[in-house]
């Protein structure tokens, strides 16, 4: 529906001023008494005109009037209303259609990969990797539906001083098990080593598996040997909880398996080729400063181990190098002030600026009896996101991980999920759904009627209540919400939308019966109520929560 009053408005705009690729914006006013769409546009027409935007307004608006839409100047602004004719027409071809109404062939094959969630294998997956993990899967089940080509890739930081940390974590809890004192152990473990309760069960399966062949290896080999002990259990965990919440990868790759690559080596030698980088104080620097960073960053240090900035830039290229073209990363909010860097290391490199995208998530904090939950009680630590799952199930936490913006922080009350009352979104959403299935088992029963196969397109003129409509306009302009969704890379807007259509739903059953002597009434209702289960089929779907025929 954006799409039609944008092309009416650009045809017009150019007919008349000749003037073309204007920014503009075509939206929803917040008060929709002002209409169903409104548009800037002729605040950018004055800039060129050196006329008043209402003056603009009020020439235009007349020429844009349509049979689809009625158009009229408001303080600068044209606001648009869609006509019951076409809204009850582009109902018919939703029914038509079914769900594929709702999509198109924006990607044309683009080859796009997805990287997200990416944890760190030294330890369990916490909620704001669990956030990350379901923007991500959204956002690729989006793309895929709108044509695009997405390989979902999950990177492994299994090289470096964390895996190093971890393996000598597991070697000291080891250690004190079978009673062994190391004191320079003990010191590094207490500085910078991994405290958790995993690392306990980890050296206790360890010992189980190694026994005390494990104690007559060499420290720093036994600190390796744990390390990736550690991290295949780690990675193992990781995968269950994934699998369980529904997300899954296309590949996995190993830090220490593109640096073993050699393409380290590769872009040293480009970058140094290109004058980007120099030796001092035995190490090896990139100048950083000259693509926007406030200083100049270190790749390779005076013990000639490559940094983690190093690594990045290198498996970035390695996904440049397999042919993506685009490349969408889902980063932890606290890596905000790292992207300058890695971009200008890319850009350095030849690569094309908006090559690479990022899209920052924050962190999740739970809440019940309206107290904020920081600590697990079965282990005294943070709650992982596998204890939120098996508290109050996936939908719960895929659905409201997508209540807000991924950049912004989320609040999860425990409670509230866990209640069936309509204050609980989730369930909110859910039963409406169930509510057109019953109402459809129900006409199945009584009249042998089954909405699932009927014509109900051909019922839906004698519909005429304002409710009615409202609710037709809601369910078409899903379609703009999830176009909007994927080009914008906001997969929360599709729970917002969702939301509004439950509302309007919900308002309309319980004000309008279904089954009433009317046949061509009963049929005309029985037509809405199969669009509206079309379009929370098709959005519970993309947001991978179940659509349940009872509740």
């Amino acid at each position: 529906m954006k799409d039609l009053v944008s092309q009416r408005l650009r045809e017009l705009v150019l007919k008349k001023y000749n003037i073309q690729d204007l920014n503009y914006t075509v939206d929803i006013p917040k008060d929709s008494e002002l209409g169903d769409l409104a548009t800037n546009v002729c605040f950018l027409l004055a800039k060129h005109l050196k006329k008043s935007p209402n003056l603009i307004a009020e020439e235009i608006a007349p020429e844009l009037r349509c049979d689809e839409f009625e158009a009229y100047p408001l303080r600068g602004f044209i606001n648009f209303r869609f006509s019951e004719g076409y809204i009850k027409e582009s109902f018919k071809e939703l029914l038509k259609t079914g769900q594929s109404y709702f999509f198109e062939n924006l990607g044309k094959g683009k080859k796009l990969q997805l990287e997200f969630v990416s944890a760190n294998p030294t330890g369990p997956l916490h909620l704001g990797h669990g956030r990350g993990a379901v923007v991500g899967d959204v956002l690729y089940r989006l793309l895929k539906a709108f044509g695009f080509d997405v390989q979902r890739e999950y990177y492994i930081n299994d090289a470096g001083n964390q895996a190093y940390l971890f393996g000598l974590s597991i070697l000291y809890r080891l250690y004190e098990l079978f009673g062994v004192e190391d004191e320079e152990l003990r010191k590094k473990f207490e500085e910078e080593g991994y405290k958790g309760y995993y690392i306990k069960e980890l050296a206790k399966d360890a010992k189980a598996f190694y026994g005390e062949e494990i104690l007559k290896k060499d420290k720093k080999e036994a600190i390796n040997l744990l390390s990736e002990y550690g991290i295949r259990r780690m990675l193992e965990d990781i995968r269950e909880t994934l699998n369980f919440m529904g997300v899954s990868f296309d590949s996995w790759i190993s830090e220490r398996e593109v640096i073993k690559s050699g393409i380290l080596e590769e872009i040293i030698q480009k970058l140094e080729e290109k004058g980007y980088i120099y030796w001092q104080d035995g190490a090896l620097w990139f100048k950083s400063s000259l693509f926007g960073d406030d200083k100049d960053r270190v790749l390779i240090r005076s013990d000639r181990t490559p940094t983690y900035f190093a690594g990045d830039i290198a498996y970035h290229y390695y996904k440049y190098k397999r042919g993506f073209e685009e490349v969408i990363n889902l980063w932890g909010a606290d890596h905000w002030g790292y992207l300058p860097r890695l971009k200008g290391a890319l850009k350095a490199l030849g690569i094309p600026e908006d090559w690479l995208k990022v899209e920052f998530v924050q962190m999740v904090r739970l809440f019940s009896q309206g107290k904020e939950i920081r600590m697990s009680k079965r282990t005294g630590e943070f709650v992982t996101l596998k204890e939120l799952l098996d508290e109050v199930g996936v939908d719960a936490v895929r659905f409201i991980f997508l209540t807000k913006r991924s950049d912004t922080p989320l609040d999860f009350n425990i409670d509230l999920v866990k209640s069936n009352t309509t204050e609980n979104p989730v369930f909110y959403v859910q039963y409406a759904y169930a509510r057109t299935r019953g109402v459809f088992r129900e006409v199945r029963s009584r009249f042998g009627i089954d909405p699932d196969s009927e014509k109900l397109e051909e019922w839906l003129n004698p519909l005429k209540d304002s409710q009615g409509l409202e609710l037709m306009k809601k369910v078409l302009f899903f379609k703009d919400t999830l176009k909007d969704a994927v080009l914008s890379l906001t997969p929360h807007i599709v729970v917002y939308n969702l939301l509004e259509i439950s509302k309007l739903f919900h308002n309309y059953y319980n004000h309008h019966r279904v089954i009433v002597e009317d046949r061509s009434l009963m049929m005309g209702r029985l037509a809405l109520l199969k669009g509206v289960e079309i379009a929370l089929k098709v959005g519970l779907n993309l947001i991978g929560v179940s659509a349940p025929e009872r509740m």
